[in-house]
């Protein structure tokens, strides 16, 4: 099923991946086939010639279960792999987290602490998941941690990661299930949706990019994930 047509600020894809199911089986994310997807993913979705660079992104679904955190870590890796600086990669996902448990790091403190004003210096809440990559788990959700994340407040915490790391990526939840993604999209410089091809409904689809427009997202790509094509790949590349 295609995605439905964008509304105004939302460019369709620029680049399409058939990714794996478990967005914790890191093993596959650094196979050989699997950097080279996510090396062509960031350069098609990262780079362009004349345009700011783009030093924060938000990676996100409609629903549960569509590969955003394959996409997120995979991503993360590939970056690390091309920067010269580091990598930072959020979990900003609360409700179902999973970045430090892929890296095999604790996630004691992190997002909800520093959002909450628990801790002052992002180096104690920061961890080293890979070389050149470095990630924050959600830690703790602390009380009112919307009105933590609204604007200014989260911009000004990334204005200051990203004078340390070359970029940072923030995984977010289910647009459609909850509300963090509209707070972090409207304050990262660009917003990556990734959609599980010919399975998430064009509704659903809708109803999450009228959400992150309304909620003053002003730069969205859709990223087609598991997409499965009708003829052998050796072909379709000589199409």
């Amino acid at each position: 099923m295609a995605p439905p047509c964008p509304p105004a600020g939302v460019t369709m894809p620029r680049a399409e991946v058939k990714m794996y199911d478990d967005p914790l089986d890191t093993e596959k994310l650094y196979s050989p086939r699997a950097q080279r997807i996510f090396a062509n993913i960031y350069d098609n979705l990262m780079l362009f010639p004349g345009e700011a660079p783009v030093k924060s992104v938000l990676i996100c679904s409609a629903d549960q279960g569509e590969g955003a955190s394959t996409v997120a870590l995979g991503l993360a890796l590939a970056a690390a792999g091309k920067q010269n600086r580091p990598i930072l990669l959020i979990d900003g996902n609360f409700h179902h987290p999973c970045i430090c448990r892929a890296l095999r790091l604790t996630d004691l403190y992190g997002l909800g602490e520093m959002i909450g004003g628990r801790v002052e210096a992002p180096k104690a809440v920061i961890q080293r998941g890979a070389p050149g990559l470095f990630a924050m788990g959600p830690g703790i959700i602390p009380p009112n941690h919307l009105t933590d994340l609204e604007f200014p407040k989260f911009k000004n915490m990334l204005n200051r990661l990203t004078g340390d790391y070359a970029l940072v990526i923030v995984d977010g939840p289910a647009v459609n299930m909850y509300p963090e993604s509209v707070f972090y999209g409207a304050q990262v410089d660009q917003v990556i949706m990734v959609v599980y091809s010919g399975v998430t409904r064009v509704p659903v689809v809708s109803q999450a990019l009228s959400k992150l427009t309304a909620g003053g997202c002003k730069k969205i790509d859709l990223l087609l994930n598991r997409r499965i094509f009708p003829i052998p790949n050796w072909i379709y590349k000589k199409l």
